[in-house]
């Protein structure tokens, strides 16, 4: 990881712990807050990935996989802009999905970095455990208990703690391979 991308990680880390603060603290305009929140991070990832596919991994071997995840992402963001006039309760099952979704991957990730015998796989295991179990808790404050308020708390509260390990991955120390 070279010193840009790094600066990139600690920066896009504060973005996501001061998003979190905002979603705990603004009591009043979480729904609205969120979906935007959402929106506009679905749309800069589908729009960047589409960058990159047109810029240069239409060259690539795999390349149409980049196309394919941005065009998932923009149809993401648009469906999550449509969710404005509908009640809480779905934005709720959306969360639910996208920690659940979030979790098993990077569950699935930590299982292949153990057999790769990467010594970070435990931490990635943790995080997708965390991640599933945001989800089940957002699940059952918001549709067993119907209370969406707690939902936006435990968003913003995942944001908080995906920034803070983007800021420590971003301080991780990493080897370089050089081929001769």
């Amino acid at each position: 990881m070279n010193w840009l991308q790094r600066i990139k990680g600690i920066i896009s880390g504060i973005l996501l712990i001061t998003a979190g603060i905002m979603f705990i603290l603004l009591p009043d305009i979480k729904y609205v807050l969120l979906l935007a929140g959402l929106f506009i991070y679905l749309l800069f990832c589908g729009v960047r990935m589409m960058i990159y596919y047109f810029t240069m991994a239409r060259l690539m071997v795999g390349g149409k996989s980049i196309l394919y995840k941005s065009v998932i992402l923009l149809d993401l963001a648009m469906f999550t802009a449509s969710l404005t006039s509908l009640s809480p309760v779905y934005l709720i099952l959306y969360l639910v999905g996208i920690y659940m979704a979030a979790g098993v991957i990077d569950i699935l990730r930590s299982l292949e970095a153990k057999k790769l015998d990467a010594p970070e796989w435990k931490i990635k295991f943790a995080s997708g455990l965390f991640s599933i179990l945001l989800g089940i808790a957002a699940g059952i404050s918001g549709l067993l208990f119907n209370y969406p308020e707690i939902s936006a708390f435990i968003y913003g509260g995942g944001l908080i703690w995906s920034g803070v390990a983007g800021i420590a991955s971003a301080f991780r120390r990493t080897k370089s391979v050089y081929i001769q």
